[in-house]
């Protein structure tokens, strides 16, 4: 087995993000240099390189001198976020179909579903989400396609694991992935995109309630 060293730059990247998509970090937080590395003890540049990356992910909406601010969007950013994203897993779905391996991809779907289902965190959880949409990708045979999901789909993950909190939410969100592997498995493509459509647009109805405010 291959151990793989990651750099400092590497590590403080992989620890923001995932503050990031935990929501440790929200939309519109200021990141400050100095506060990173006295955080982690490490000098300017691998703090500005992580930055740097998080910035091509789409995460980081500028870079100053001082350090750099989240994105942040309002719930009409957001719908198109998940619009686009939505869009770009029906037709990895039917593409995977047409240019992939539908049963390696059907093999995949029920590994990461079966993770979902017996995931004991959060980050378990989401991880297993991430990989069961990433699977129609993986197959899709288009790397335009692939690029651009890479691209933006971090912007809609971390809006969905804000608005992803209870058990409800996340069993029904099983249940709406067993239902798009099921009709994948039987090559009833067209209905596994109808389902996808509105795993989406369900997922959309939960993000509507991260922006809603109490009423006092």
């Amino acid at each position: 087995m291959n151990i793989v060293k990651l750099t400092l730059s590497e590590q403080v990247y992989n620890i923001l993000k995932e503050d990031i998509l935990a929501g440790k970090i929200v939309a519109g937080d200021k990141l400050i240099n100095r506060e990173l590395q006295e955080r982690f003890q490490v000098s300017s540049t691998p703090v500005r390189d992580a930055i740097n990356k998080l910035y091509q992910d789409g995460l980081i909406k500028e870079v100053t001198k001082t350090g750099a601010r989240l994105i942040d969007f309002d719930l009409e950013d957001a719908e198109e976020i998940n619009d686009f994203i939505g869009s770009l897993s029906c037709q990895a779905l039917m593409l995977s179909a047409r240019k992939g391996d539908p049963k390696l991809v059907t093999k995949d779907l029920y590994q990461y579903q079966e993770k979902m289902e017996q995931a004991e965190d959060d980050n378990a959880y989401f991880d297993a989400d991430f990989r069961f949409h990433k699977t129609f990708f993986d197959y899709c045979g288009n790397r335009f396609l692939k690029e651009t999901y890479k691209r933006y789909n971090l912007i809609r993950f971390m809006l969905i694991r804000y608005a992803i909190r209870t058990l409800d939410d996340k069993t029904d969100s099983i249940n709406q992935h067993k239902e798009i592997t099921e009709a994948y498995a039987v090559k009833n493509y067209s209905l596994a995109r109808k389902l996808m459509e509105e795993h989406y647009q369900g997922g959309f109805y939960r993000i509507m309630g991260y922006y809603e405010k109490p009423e006092k």
